[in-house]
């Protein structure tokens, strides 16, 4: 049985639809891999959302609020510079590490009002932490930031709460910084609805995360060829905007 074959029989055995949504991280321009990026969410009409990093926002990224394009894509906050502040030993985070916290939650309210006043009703007050970690003490002060939503990485052993949204299939390997392998992401995705099925624990979409500016050329054949089979199956259904904050 092809990786394909085996998705379609894991959607094929719910009971209800079966529930995506895509990020796209690091967004601050436009360029050529964003413009294809659009093209696809137009094409399939699945609707992208991107966390844009709001100190290295440049004006050539407004593109996004044209016409054409409004329908197709939202704007998430991705933390405030994307930058290390990890102390010694410890992984990659922007959010935490050896910044102070107070100073840090004055920094994420600067970049939320920039690009709340920047795309309006295109942004959602979902913050997106660079590395996709965040510091355990400021979570609880999410709610007083203005935050409805934080979206990781999420595992299947990780507790998602209710301010929870994660993403669960990345689709570059970024070892080698090269596209996973479609037999691997497919298996991941088929894993993941497996798992909700079985548990029953339905409250949460499945999140693909994507990185437009890393993509090779294989990463963009495999989402054409995902949205292509996503389109053609009954019971899938793409959640975007402001329906992702009742999850």
């Amino acid at each position: 049985m092809s990786s394909w074959q085996a998705l379609s029989e894991e959607i094929n055995l719910w009971q209800r639809s079966v529930q995506f949504w895509w990020r796209d991280d690091d967004a601050i321009a436009d360029s050529k891999a964003l413009q294809q990026m659009l093209q696809l969410a137009k094409s399939y009409q699945i609707a992208v959302h991107l966390a844009v990093i709001p100190n290295l926002l440049e004006s050539s990224l407004y593109v996004i609020q044209h016409p054409d394009n409004l329908p197709f894509c939202y704007v998430l906050q991705h933390g405030v510079e994307h930058r290390n502040f990890a102390v010694a030993q410890q992984r990659k985070i922007e959010l935490g590490g050896s910044q102070d916290l107070v100073a840090l939650q004055q920094k994420l309210s600067d970049g939320q009002h920039l690009l709340q006043q920047t795309f309006v009703d295109q942004y959602l007050s979902i913050l997106v932490p660079p590395w996709n970690r965040i510091a355990a003490e400021l979570i609880p002060t999410l709610d007083n930031i203005g935050y409805k939503k934080l979206s990781v990485l999420g595992k299947t052993k990780l507790a998602e709460t209710e301010l929870h949204l994660n993403v669960h299939i990345d689709i570059i390997n970024w070892r080698e910084r090269q596209f996973a392998g479609e037999t691997l992401i497919l298996s991941k995705i088929t894993e993941h609805l497996r798992h909700q099925r079985l548990s029953g624990n339905y409250a949460k979409p499945c999140g693909l995360m994507t990185h437009h500016l890393d993509h090779d050329a294989d990463c963009w054949l495999f989402l054409d060829k995902f949205f292509s089979f996503c389109s053609s199956h009954s019971k899938v259904q793409w959640v975007a905007g402001s329906r992702l904050y009742h999850f």
